[in-house]
């Protein structure tokens, strides 16, 4: 009788602790993401990434946590985007031209003038048009758009004189990335495309291969053109879009108060990367002024030559995204 009791006890009192062991392990279990990027811990993407990892992990009290992968350390960034689509890596941060080359629609960003600035790229993330594109690609390729924001605006520097009008670009050497829609977009403005790879560039604009080539000013920073290049013209002829880009299977695993923490702290990331941006704007024309380089101010260049001169493309790849209407560049202008 007494080990009939006793025994009973024991298993009441297993039980407890069982159920103890479940319900707290329940309670206290965290997720962790795993995010991948390409860039070192200075750059203005990285930082807006650290950023949302701080931001929902508060949000969450630490129930959710945000592992960052920086450097290319998961890989290149075309590696890091197939990785995000399988599912190995939760979130990454990528670029509208590396989905462009899946999802063609995001082809309309590399059309000229498309955007005024930053603040215009981040309002568009915002937009019904961005959301339909967002879903539409969340359908197709099963990944998420968490955030959106510029890498930057590109802005033209060279070595021979000041580039005010496409005039100016005539006879002109133009370093471009080896993408056939980019050299048309340098050859339309009135420049001769030279494809050379980013890494080249430098040498080949020290060397005279080059005389110009264009890419965001943070861009002209980190790369040291400014030790090479003589003007740097505002020409704000391109924005370069990236985004927070989500597993759609790991997003919806999630309860909804995950994913609202989420949607919220990537949104602030990128509203940093925004912030920084404009901060540069700023700052970085007095240290190109600092090192000698003439700055040429939108108001002393014919923006309206060179959008002249661009007005055409549009129309010839418009294929790509005819599923959102023919004048969807328009569109996106007048947000």
């Amino acid at each position: 009788m007494f080990k009939t009791k006793r025994s009973k006890w024991v298993v009441f009192v297993l039980c407890v602790m069982a159920l103890f062991i479940f319900s707290t392990t329940h309670v206290y279990a965290k997720t962790v993401l795993k995010l991948a990027h390409s860039y070192p811990t200075t750059n203005h993407w990285a930082k807006g990434a650290a950023h949302a990892a701080k931001v929902i992990s508060e949000k969450s009290n630490g129930q959710v946590e945000i592992d960052i992968y920086t450097d290319s350390q998961l890989g290149t960034e075309e590696q890091i985007t197939e990785a995000v689509i399988f599912g190995s890596i939760d979130v990454v941060i990528t670029s509208a031209n590396q989905l462009s080359n899946m999802f063609t629609p995001m082809a309309i960003f590399d059309m000229p003038f498309t955007f005024k600035d930053v603040n215009h790229v981040y309002r568009f993330g915002k937009s019904d048009i961005a959301k339909q594109m967002f879903a539409d690609l969340e359908d197709e390729f099963k990944v998420k758009v968490l955030g959106v924001a510029p890498y930057g605006i590109r802005q033209i520097i060279s070595t021979k004189k000041p580039i005010e009008s496409p005039a100016d670009l005539k006879g002109v050497k133009f370093r471009v990335p080896e993408m056939k829609m980019w050299i048309e977009v340098i050859k339309t403005m009135g420049a001769n495309p030279t494809p050379i790879p980013y890494v080249e560039a430098y040498m080949a604009l020290q060397q005279g291969v080059v005389d110009a080539l264009d890419n965001p000013l943070s861009g002209m920073k980190s790369m040291k053109f400014y030790e090479v290049g003589k003007y740097i013209s505002k020409t704000s002829h391109a924005a370069v879009l990236s985004f927070f880009l989500m597993n759609q299977d790991k997003f919806n695993a999630l309860d909804e108060k995950e994913q609202k923490i989420l949607t919220e702290g990537f949104d602030e990331g990128a509203k940093v990367v925004v912030d920084i941006l404009n901060k540069e704007d700023q700052e970085l024309g007095a240290f190109f002024k600092q090192q000698g380089l003439e700055i040429i101010e939108p108001s002393e260049i014919d923006i309206k030559a060179f959008q002249q001169a661009t007005s055409k493309m549009p129309d010839k790849y418009k294929k790509y995204w005819i599923r959102y209407g023919a004048d969807l560049q328009q569109r996106i202008q007048g947000m």
